[in-house]
């Protein structure tokens, strides 16, 4: 069974803010984000992206916005040597509807975890929320939390070692 490290988005992948980001001038990578991706690439870990995307659901972006997004990260990824896994985003919003995907729901990465048939015991949840912590253990993965926009790779090393 595989091994995988499993992102957030906003706050961890790219720069977060208190409101929505949809637009490729507002999607600005964190500084190491693409190197600590890499290393654990490097190291036979799948790598995915996790994210709420409720925007969405409350009309203020298409998911089309959103798919050009990702398609701009996997392309950063690329130019270093590497590609994403898989993607995965819920497009709810618990103002509008009801939803099983929406974090700390685990369904996305139980989805993941099931399709690319990944150890949990080696895999793990890199969040800057609770409820990115919360859906990593309901789904039965190792979670590290931390600040928002915070460097990535002093926690790397944890997460080869393991």
């Amino acid at each position: 069974m595989k091994k995988a490290v499993f992102f957030d988005r906003d706050g961890v992948i790219n720069k977060g803010s208190s409101g929505y980001i949809f637009k490729n001038e507002d999607f600005i990578i964190n500084d190491d984000v693409i190197k600590a991706m890499k290393i654990l690439h490097d190291n036979g870990f799948k790598l995915f992206v996790i994210t709420n995307q409720g925007g969405i659901s409350k009309n203020l972006y298409s998911k089309n916005e959103v798919l050009l997004l990702h398609k701009l990260l996997n392309a950063k990824c690329i130019e270093k040597g590497f590609e994403l896994t898989d993607i995965y985003f819920c497009p709810h919003h618990d103002e509008n509807e009801n939803c099983l995907c929406r974090k700390p729901k685990p369904l996305l990465l139980e989805k993941a975890i099931a399709r690319f048939h990944l150890n949990k015991k080696k895999s793990w949840f890199i969040g800057d929320r609770e409820k990115d912590e919360m859906a990593g253990q309901k789904a039965g993965i190792n979670t590290i939390r931390i600040k928002e926009n915070e460097a990535l790779l002093p926690h790397i090393d944890k997460i080869i070692k393991d």
